[in-house]
């Protein structure tokens, strides 16, 4: 099918602890968001044993027909629906699945991690280098914390050379808190883990990633949510992004608290807060893998991505006046 300008088209992103949905409409020169939402489901909660709960699913239908009803208030030309780490290697997807294609009439794909590696670097290294800067040589390392796994995307201009997915996620990582239990042993053991994690995923990669010092970005809700918290400390600066020293204070912090439900924070949200310790761990052990001291921050991942390549994949007619008001 062709897309002409002023054509809608969605995404959905049914991840590990969030969906999210992007209604983007064609321009001329390439697309605009028009709706975005993100709602947590934690689709993946208690299927660690490799099969989905049946209350999971439920929560995922609910959202999933709001979505119905927001999509609806717009011409969708294209609805594309992924699953990421929320549904590899379940043994019982294919009823859910069915249920959401009779629901949606939209069949979700499945992707691999490398695919939403690839996603996930094209929807923040579009916008982060500009439509102009494809001849850059800067070497970009993305990465993505999600609920079930984390991204590693290693490229130049809007080129991966390099993706790899890791069974690391705030979610699933709340198995190292038995009971629910906030303590300096438990967070340090998350963390170790994730650190043995991320360094086996980067001697995958080619030499000359340890030798191009890659500029470092950071999306996903968990990067967020830190960024968020660290922005509303009342003696930190008000500089985007996430520094080594801040963040340390802000695990430092987190003892505090006896339980990651008690977790509260200004600028972190209800729904964050129960993951939220997990999430610390998991990114003070990318830090420290990487050796980095800071990150920047982009707003966009992989719903982005998806739009993207779509674009990109069949190309676009324009046709006179096609831009709908």
């Amino acid at each position: 099918m062709n897309l002409t300008v002023g054509s809608y088209v969605a995404a959905i992103d049914m991840g590990s602890n969030s969906f999210h949905l992007l209604i983007a409409q064609v321009q001329s020169n390439g697309w605009c968001a028009v709706y975005t939402e993100e709602r947590k489901v934690q689709l993946a909660a208690g299927a660690d044993q490799g099969s989905l709960q049946r209350d999971a699913q439920d929560r995922a239908l609910l959202c999933l027909q709001d979505y119905k009803e927001i999509l609806a208030r717009y011409r969708i030309a294209e609805l594309h629906v992924v699953a990421t780490a929320s549904l590899r290697g379940v043994r019982n997807t294919l009823p859910f699945l069915s249920a959401v294609e009779d629901l949606l009439g939209v069949l979700p794909t499945i992707i691999s991690g490398e695919q939403e590696a690839e996603l996930v670097y094209l929807g923040v290294s579009t916008k982060l280098l500009g439509k102009a800067d494809t001849s850059s040589q800067q070497h970009c390392l993305v990465t993505d914390i999600g609920g079930g796994s984390t991204e590693l995307a290693w490229g130049f201009a809007h080129r991966m050379v390099k993706g790899v997915s890791v069974d690391v996620g705030c979610l699933h990582y709340l198995r190292y808190f038995p009971d629910g239990e906030l303590r300096q042993e438990h967070f340090n053991a998350a963390r170790d883990a994730a650190k043995v994690i991320f360094k086996q995923a980067l001697h995958r990669f080619p030499a000359a990633f340890w030798e191009s010092s890659p500029r470092v970005v950071g999306c996903s809700g968990t990067l967020l949510a830190v960024e968020q918290v660290l922005l509303a400390q009342p003696k930190n600066p008000s500089s985007t992004g996430i520094y080594l020293q801040q963040l340390q204070a802000l695990a430092d912090s987190l003892f505090s608290f006896n339980a990651v439900d008690d977790v509260r924070y200004p600028g972190l949200t209800e729904d964050r807060r129960s993951i939220f310790a997990s999430g610390v761990a998991i990114v003070m052990a990318l830090f420290e893998t990487l050796n980095i001291s800071s990150m920047q921050l982009s707003q966009r991942g992989l719903r982005e991505g998806i739009i993207e390549n779509r674009l990109a994949e069949r190309g676009l007619t324009f046709q006179q006046g096609g831009q709908q008001q």
